[in-house]
């Protein structure tokens, strides 16, 4: 998405234009009708379908977006309400499950516990009494619209795919915020619903002997025979699905890139934002445009926001325009619970033994048979959060040692005030004090830009209120002096799991907006998932909490692929060294650089391996040709570039080429963008490249030369739609199925059936 902060009229004449009112109850069967709640906004389509809604005051502007959105996401969000009420078993089986946003499946059943042990009508009635006046409104009229338009549809009048569906049901208030609780959590415990889910406890330990309160421990292990426990979770912990769900967010497998160009660098000395989400193209996070009027409020914003949320995250009003990427925040923590050694559902805490809290839930599940069943399990809560087991891996619950977890987001109810102040907001600076008044921004940082040409990077995400005393040596994450691998881990990995058995290690909150990393320029800022240390080509931001970014994210790591290439993107447009000419940015000019998808890691490293490759005789005669393919490969993610699928394929065997033992020049802190650079250990990149070829992927010359554009498809109004960029889940859904030349090649592509 690009964004100008210069705000422009509508460019295409709407087609289609109503006025929406009425006199509606809440929409929430729990509380009574009050049908002196009036609405009244106008609602207008233009190109391609973008609702613009205008009304005067909030309540009504989400009411009419409530009714368009509902319009156009009716079967998607209607069946996020079957998850978010824990009713997937009742109404998809038992047996079954379904694609969660990070590639995992979940099952139905896990699903429903987890649900129903977290979305509670505690959570909705807290979240709703924590939030203000307007934010309340929004969802009250949100809820309203969306039910208008399933009350004019009927059940006969819904689309094909949830026609006649016993599981389509209106919404209600509850809804509305048990979905923002759910977007906030999108970034931590969503992915770990089998874990939390499933959780189940062991068989209570007949009591052998009593436990005494014995003095406070201070960051010590309280069982010594715990040591083995632990050392035995370190050599599991890698195969963990739960970690390696986690490790997809460090890897920075999600996220987006954003630009801010300031007055020193754009041709008419205003600022231009670039917004370019890595977010799906299905499912509940998806995006979804709108453009905003609340003419009483300050509040004109056209942009793009997930499914279920009453205005937009990201965008633009006629001063200010700003995007978000996923921020390197560590939101929670996992606890390691010390078990007292007579119970299996009390844990130990300095020196005195606590009960976890029994929730006892039952869901619904309807058997291949179509009988329903009735499912009765007792979940269980700790002081700081729900119970994670991964039975296959270090996230054990045995005699001695538990996990939980502890999220930040779970009380993150500021999340709807926040996106309101930020669109209000008038300049940068304005928009920097919005975002340090509550920090509630779930899992993003800040790159935005104003008419005045300042530019902005802030990170006023949610994080843990970790202090970093707390992450020192031998304090509460457990290390090799307690035999245990946690401190190696977060310091390798980045997740952080702190011992739960002393009050010396508790935390609650988040970090406030004052010890939150931002800067203000007049040239430009960028961020592309990685942490906050780089902003700029020769700014760097350095002495935030530890918290904020660990392990391979902390300040003054190696920077990620897309991070280099938009320093780069600048430098040469800069110099230019690009060849679109003149030196500084245009909207056009920023579009074609951000269409030339160039591929920097292969620009540093491949040249060398091609020209080794070229002149040796170990490869053979396959791997040869690939080398001649990647040899005139433009070095491009274009749809057109021939090279490519071969290149990522290559790329990701070679494990990213983020190991220094590819590199001939090392990374070095003091060079982030040229180093590493340089290709080298070719000898073991020919055995990979070996083996890729072989494979029936790329076994002919003509699987060599295959071009995004011939694999990356998506199905729309049943025409095939090539979409451009890097391969990614988000885009294609998961789904490997045949390629275009029918030879059984599996290439990337969308599944019809679900795009």
């Amino acid at each position: 998405m690009l964004f100008s902060t210069r705000k422009k009229g509508v460019l295409a004449v709407a087609f289609s234009a109503a006025i929406l009112g009425g006199c509606l109850g809440s929409g929430d069967s729990s509380s009574p009708t009050t049908s002196s709640t009036k609405y009244k906004a106008t609602l207008r389509y233009t190109s391609y379908g973008v609702p613009h809604v205008k009304a005067a005051d909030f309540k009504s502007a989400a009411y009419g977006y409530g009714y368009a959105f509902a319009k156009d996401n009716v079967c998607v969000f209607a069946e996020e309400l079957v998850t978010m009420h824990g009713e997937r078993s009742k109404y998809f089986g038992e047996n079954a499950g379904y694609l969660g946003q990070l590639g995992n499946s979940w099952s139905n059943v896990a699903s429903d516990f987890f649900y129903k042990l977290l979305f509670t009508d505690t959570l909705a009635a807290t979240f709703k009494a924590n939030a203000g006046a307007d934010a309340q409104d929004l969802a009250t009229g949100f809820v309203a619209g969306y039910n208008r338009y399933m009350t004019e549809a009927g059940a006969s009048g819904l689309p094909a795919e949830c026609r006649g569906q016993p599981w389509v049901a209106q919404m209600t208030e509850k809804d509305a915020y048990w979905r923002f609780a759910q977007a906030a959590m999108a970034g931590s415990s969503m992915a770990l619903i089998n874990e939390i889910g499933g959780a189940q406890a062991p068989a209570v330990q007949v009591a052998s002997r009593t436990i005494k309160n014995a003095a406070p421990a201070k960051t010590q292990m309280a069982a010594n025979s715990m040591k083995d426990v632990a050392l035995a979770a370190a050599k599991a912990y890698a195969s963990s699905p739960a970690m390696q769900r986690i490790e997809k967010f460090r890897e920075h497998l999600i996220g987006s890139n954003g630009y801010g160009m300031g007055r020193d660098v754009t041709e008419n000395g205003k600022g231009l934002v670039l917004g370019n989400p890595h977010f799906p193209w299905w499912g509940s996070l998806r995006l979804n445009q709108v453009h905003m009027t609340v003419t009483d409020k300050n509040y004109d914003v056209y942009g793009a926001t997930l499914l279920g949320v009453p205005l937009p995250l990201i965008g633009f009003n006629d001063k200010v325009a700003w995007t978000h990427t996923f921020s390197t925040d560590n939101r929670f923590t996992l606890r390691l619970l010390s078990l007292d050694p007579t119970n299996s559902k009390r844990y130990m805490k300095d020196g005195v033994s606590k009960p976890l809290t029994e929730v006892p839930i039952s869901i619904t599940a309807k058997a291949a048979d179509g009988s329903l069943r009735t499912i009765t399990r007792s979940m269980y809560k700790s002081e700081f959060g729900p119970m994670v087991v991964d039975a296959k891996s270090g996230l054990v619950w045995n005699n001695q040692m538990a996990f939980a977890i502890q999220d930040a987001n779970y009380t993150n109810y500021k999340m709807i005030d926040q996106v309101i102040l930020n669109g209000q907001s008038t300049s940068v600076d304005s928009l920097r004090k919005a975002g340090a008044t509550y920090s509630a921004m779930p899992w993003v940082n800040i790159m935005a830009a104003d008419k005045a040409g300042d530019v902005l990077y802030a990170n006023f995400s949610v994080a843990a209120n970790v202090l970093d005393a707390q992450l020192a040596p031998n304090a509460c994450v457990p290390g090799a002096s307690q035999g245990a691998p946690f401190y190696d881990m977060m310091n390798a990995t980045g997740t952080v799991v702190m011992a739960g058995s002393v009050g010396a290690c508790d935390w609650s909150g988040s970090i406030p907006g004052d010890r939150r990393p931002w800067v203000t320029r007049s040239d430009y800022i960028l961020n592309a998932n990685d942490s906050h240390w780089w902003p700029s080509l020769n700014t760097f931001l350095a002495g935030y909490p530890k918290i904020i970014a660990t392990g391979k994210d902390a300040e003054g790591k190696v920077q990620g692929e897309r991070t280099r290439l938009g320093h780069a993107m600048v430098r040469d447009r800069l110099s230019n060294a690009d060849g679109l000419g003149g030196n500084k940015f245009t909207m056009a000019k920023l579009q074609q650089i951000y269409l030339q998808a160039r591929f920097f890691r292969a620009e540093k490293w491949l040249p060398d391996f091609v020209t080794a490759c070229q002149a040796s005789t170990t490869p053979s005669a396959a791997a040869k040709d690939a080398c001649t393919v990647l040899a005139s490969w433009d070095k491009r993610n274009g749809l057109t570039s021939s090279g490519a699928v071969l290149f990522r394929e290559f790329y990701a065997a070679l494990g990213s080429l983020a190991d220094d033992k590819w590199w001939t020049v090392k990374y070095s802190a003091a060079d982030p963008l040229e180093t590493p650079r340089g290709g080298t250990n070719f000898t073991e990149a020919y055995t990979v490249l070996e083996k890729l070829v072989a494979d029936t992927q790329f076994n002919t010359a003509l699987k060599r030369r295959v071009r995004p554009m011939d694999v990356q498809v998506l199905i729309r109004n049943g025409a095939p739609l090539s979409i451009p960029g890097g391969a990614s889940f988000n885009n294609w859904r998961g789904q490997k199925t045949l390629d275009p030349f029918g030879s059984g090649n599996t290439l990337y592509t969308a599944d019809p059936a679900t795009n």
